[in-house]
């Protein structure tokens, strides 16, 4: 017996062609009515109609008016850059950040605080809290919560299954605590490395036409993203992307994953600081010392010191093993490498370049461009505040 379609009411008519509008102003920018209704095919008086919803709603507001064809103006729209918000979470393992972001997707506050290591997730829980409770009460209207995590992290359950180092996390349901907490306000999750993804298909690989970019997040953790044709690949629980967790050594150190000689074992921040901080005790020839920060490294590895150069290539060359594997599996036309590990600049691309190619086929390495991203504002938080505009 075959299934009913079943069609849709008026209003649900009218807040499909609201969702497209909306969507083509986040990919045009600031248009006028006529370029949506070219862009999406509604005919201007359905685009006019639905324009004025959004208008009173306080989405959108008109931008001012730009010359058209045969002399005439036209009224640009774009969203509103006060009044409605979306306020975003990251979780990294040392520390957590907080922005709120007007429906423009410029930052109009954003704080970063440590976490302390070992420090009981309820109590790390109590202060994010305390910091987002201070953004709502000033903040006029909150249209969402966005929240991005480490992983491995199961999207389909909204949960963290594992956070190297840090495992207190493995049994606090972050999401359901902030949904509990925040019951009146839509909250949505994302991996952060999908969330960094988001960003830099927005800002970058969609003016270069990619068609299928590998976003590599080195940082705190490792973890990578495949955003193919504009979507991001989430697999079949959203664990898609766990980079970190793959073996460049099968009789390596164990993880706690599972797994053995995992990349973000050798080259996760952590590691780094760990590694340099063991030989620092013991060595001479470095200007580093057994508490260097990571800051004090990027400046020793920018100045030639002996010591960050041997740890910071020793990183690149084993995260250029993980990157080769990526893209022989995923073959894409674009890999962004982001996060902390882009502040090590071009030396460290050239160690990773230098040794992707050297265990690539020439014909495959050529079709594909290696980069630092360049993205200035913290491309997780803009992530997170991405995947909750398009849900909202």
């Amino acid at each position: 017996m075959k299934a009913k379609q079943r069609g849709l009411s008026i209003e649900g008519v009218q807040g499909h062609n609201r969702r497209v509008i909306l969507t083509a102003i986040q990919d045009m920018g600031a248009c006028s009515r006529k370029d949506i209704s070219v862009a999406t095919g509604l005919d201007p008086a359905t685009v006019t109609r639905a324009v004025g919803t959004l208008l009173e709603d306080g989405m959108l507001e008109e931008v001012g008016l730009v010359k058209g064809g045969r002399g005439r103006r036209s009224i640009n729209l774009d969203f509103s850059a006060s009044g409605r918000y979306i306020l975003c979470l990251r979780l990294q393992r040392r520390s957590f950040s907080v922005a709120a972001f007007s429906l423009r997707g410029i930052a109009v506050d954003t704080i970063e605080l440590p976490v302390p290591r070992g420090q009981p997730a309820r109590k790390t829980f109590a202060r994010i809290s305390e910091v987002m409770d201070t953004f709502l009460a000033d903040l006029r209207r909150i249209d969402g919560i966005g929240v991005a995590v480490p992983g491995p992290f199961l999207e389909r359950d909204e949960r963290v299954i594992l956070m190297t180092e840090s495992p207190e996390w493995q049994d606090f349901d972050l999401i359901m605590e902030l949904r509990q907490r925040y019951s009146s306000i839509r909250v949505h999750s994302i991996h952060d490395a999908k969330a960094a993804a988001l960003t830099e298909w927005r800002c970058h690989a969609k003016r270069l036409k990619t068609q299928v970019l590998l976003y590599i997040s080195a940082g705190q953790g490792i973890g990578s993203a495949l955003v193919v044709e504009g979507e991001v690949y989430r697999g079949a629980s959203g664990l898609a992307g766990e980079l970190g967790h793959t073996s460049i050594q099968f009789d390596g150190p164990s993880c706690k994953c599972g797994n053995f000689g995992c990349l973000e074992l050798f080259t996760s921040r952590l590691a780094l600081l760990r590694a340099i901080r063991e030989r620092a005790a013991t060595e001479n020839g470095t200007c580093l010392t057994p508490d260097a920060s990571f800051e004090e490294v990027l400046r020793a590895y920018s100045e030639g010191d002996r010591m960050a150069l041997e740890e910071g290539n020793r990183v690149a060359c084993y995260l250029a093993q993980g990157i080769t594997n990526c893209i022989n599996f995923t073959n894409p036309d674009l890999v962004v490498i982001g996060d902390e590990y882009a502040q090590f600049g071009l030396p460290f691309l050239k160690s990773i370049k230098d040794q992707v190619q050297a265990t690539l086929l020439a014909s495959v390495y050529s079709g594909v461009r290696i980069e630092l991203s360049q993205i200035t504002e913290d491309p997780v938080l803009k992530g997170a505040f991405l995947d909750v505009l398009s849900q909202t």
